[in-house]
């Protein structure tokens, strides 16, 4: 898979149109949901993470001792999953 690369226009309401191409790559559909992160000044889009994605991602974080992912954002990747169901 290569890199596609957009440029893209902010409405004045914030939105912006995430062009076909991109949407059918990233198997985006009308009315399904999208995660947004910013990491480094970028903003990433991606598919939000199906349950299944989500229990994997917290496969060995609860042990003994000091947590090895933030509660916060375990919060959040709930918070997600929950929504797609």
């Amino acid at each position: 898979m290569g890199i596609i690369m957009e440029e893209v226009t902010v409405d004045d309401r914030g939105r912006i149109l995430i062009p076909k191409e991109i949407r059918d790559r990233l198997g985006l559909k009308p009315g399904s949901g999208a995660r947004l992160e910013v990491e480094r000044g970028r903003l990433i889009i991606t598919p939000p993470l199906s349950p299944e994605e989500f229990i994997r991602s917290m496969e060995g974080c609860i042990k003994e001792g000091k947590p090895t992912i933030d509660p916060l954002k375990l919060k959040e990747l709930w918070k997600q999953s929950t929504h797609q169901q």
